[in-house]
């Protein structure tokens, strides 16, 4: 005790640190240096059990040299913040780590942990969205013996369903996913935490497997620590109040109030204790409970505390006190679901205006082309008069500008509503349209180019059909912002398919990744052709299984592949 007090407690904290390190380092090889600065890794294998201290250590660690140790550095750092509850202001830290990762694909559970902490971080900044992408990423990402990481992104994904609404089902199924990985190892923590959520999600659609799940979770915990089984048994008092067994309700949410108050981190207990108790003809005791229940801090807390004060009110025959006390109830549960509706209706309204306005754009980008059109003849008629030689060049010459013009934007508007109509979440449209949009523009330049070379107006179809006789390229040049956009939005419609296919097949090239996303986003052989400046609109077609079959070694069609990606027939690939 005395060393503690001269040197304190941070002194005996790098004391641990260092004895850690060295049996890092006489596990790793005699004489060998780790990889990592071995503090590093010693704080690393204090994040499970006492993240707290693993944040003090990894605030007090300097400046470190290798690029290596510091992106280590903000990946341990934004886990630490995160499991201490320190809410994300930035994204700077883990986006350094990320970025490291992504560039040296042998690290790979570091670069699936840092997807997950990149989609924590996104989802406490506000983008739940985005939250979701980076999670799948990680899932794309793990590989198939690391557990952990795979129960805790699909437990993450649930977590993140279970806040939609109409999205139990798809909570349950990853819920269900996860608990299979924590059970592997036999992480406690976790497979409580799982069957809790389970239990709390299933009691509003199956009573029975709500217990089920509960009593499990109830049981492991007074097995592992006894603190945890509080909130689970709040949550179990709820279904058995909603089934209308007040006595059972009453038993477990009393046994919460006088044994586990504290460590049970919400109120509702309180409720059913005290509106059980009226149900049972016990008044007096219900108002002793009510008593004790804390001041509300939200309205949630709000809406409960006046549901029982009106529960008490009613059992008393206070009619005035009733109907006062439900009244207020009434307008903060107006409250609660009129901002739920109006987050949902904003999103949805919004979708359905990006929609219509972009067919409104293109109903009157054909109108505008027939008044051009009806213009230009009225224009002829009025030239008839002129020679017959210079009549025939203007009108050849506006036809042509014309067909070259209708036939870039009807491309443009067919790719744009391939991209509306696909099932992604709104962001990821978003980046396909802006990928399509910066296309569509280097085309049309491209084609302006090549006709003024020509010194002839030439629509693209005339144009390509001539390059393909000839074997000659346009050679459009992509900047690498349009392969990001078209890779994100690809990776998101097919549950991360570009990061799998990247980390499981190595040998792939750059250009076979960039024809891989243009051929899953549906884009025409002729466009292919032009992205990526091939000779003929079959080189792509031709391309297509070969990358399949030759380059990654599948006995099967492009098609089938991603048929069988989705079906999840991939997950135990090592």
């Amino acid at each position: 005790m005395l060393f503690v007090y001269l040197c304190g407690m941070k002194h005996l904290l790098w004391s641990i640190v260092a004895t850690m390190a060295v049996l890092v380092a006489a596990v790793t090889g005699c004489g060998r240096a780790p990889r990592y600065d071995a503090r590093l890794v010693a704080i690393d294998s204090l994040m499970h059990d006492a993240p707290d201290s693993a944040l003090a250590l990894v605030q007090a660690i300097g400046t470190l040299p290798a690029p290596a140790d510091r992106a280590y550095r903000d990946l341990l750092l934004t886990q630490a913040r995160y499991r201490c509850y320190v809410t994300a202001t930035s994204d700077s830290d883990i986006n350094r780590a990320l970025a490291y990762y992504r560039a040296h694909s042998g690290e790979r559970e570091k670069l699936t942990r840092a997807f997950i902490y990149k989609g924590a971080v996104m989802d406490e900044l506000g983008h739940p969205d985005s939250a979701m992408l980076y999670y799948k990423h990680a899932e794309a990402t793990a590989a198939p013996d690391d557990y952990f990481n795979l129960g805790y992104a699909k437990m993450r994904i649930a977590t993140l369903y279970q806040l939609q609404v109409s999205q139990d089902s798809s909570a349950i199924q990853r819920f269900k996913e996860s608990l299979k990985y924590f059970r592997l190892l036999n992480d406690s923590t976790h497979i409580i935490s799982v069957l809790g959520s389970l239990g709390a999600i299933e009691g509003v659609i199956d009573s029975d497997s709500a217990i089920q799940y509960l009593n499990q979770a109830i049981r492991l915990a007074q097995k592992v620590d006894p603190s945890l089984q509080y909130q689970h048994m709040s949550t179990l008092a709820g279904v058995y109040f909603y089934r209308n067994d007040f006595k059972s309700a009453n038993r477990l949410a009393m046994y919460v109030l006088n044994n586990g108050a504290q460590d049970c981190g919400e109120t509702q207990f309180y409720h059913y204790a005290a509106i059980s108790y009226i149900k049972l003809g016990h008044l007096d005791s219900a108002k002793y409970v009510f008593n004790l229940i804390p001041e509300p801090t939200d309205a949630v807390d709000s809406m409960n505390y006046f549901n029982t004060l009106a529960e008490i009110a009613e059992a008393e025959n206070n009619h005035s006190l009733y109907r006062l006390v439900k009244e207020r109830s009434h307008d903060i549960t107006e409250e609660i679901l009129s901002n739920s509706k109006k987050g949902a209706l904003a999103a949805a309204e919004s979708q359905y205006d990006n929609i219509v306005s972009k067919k409104y754009y293109e109903k009157n980008n054909h109108t505008i082309v027939k008044i051009s059109v009806a213009i230009l003849l009225i224009c002829v008629f009025i030239i008839a008069g002129m020679s017959c030689f210079a009549r025939r060049i203007l009108l050849k010459r506006k036809k042509e500008n014309d067909e070259m013009r209708i036939e870039l934007e009807k491309a443009l508007a067919d790719l744009k509503e391939q991209a509306v109509m696909n099932k992604s979440v709104s962001s990821l449209v978003a980046h396909r349209i802006s990928a399509i949009n910066e296309l569509y523009d280097a085309i049309r330049i491209k084609t302006n180019e090549a006709s003024d070379k020509r010194k002839s107006v030439m629509p693209l179809s005339g144009l390509l059909k001539e390059l393909n006789e000839k074997k000659q390229l346009l050679e459009i040049n992509l900047s690498e912002s349009f392969w990001d956009k078209m890779k994100m939005s690809v990776d998101g419609e097919y549950n991360g398919i570009v990061t799998f296919v990247q980390s499981q097949y190595p040998e792939l090239t750059d250009n076979d990744i960039k024809l891989f996303c243009l051929l899953c986003a549906n884009i025409s052989p002729q466009i292919i052709r032009l992205c990526m400046n091939y000779t003929s609109d079959k080189t792509s077609s031709t391309y297509r299984n070969r990358i399949i079959q030759k380059k990654m070694g599948l006995d099967m069609t492009f098609d089938q592949f991603i048929s069988r990606y989705m079906k999840g027939d991939f997950n135990d690939k090592n």
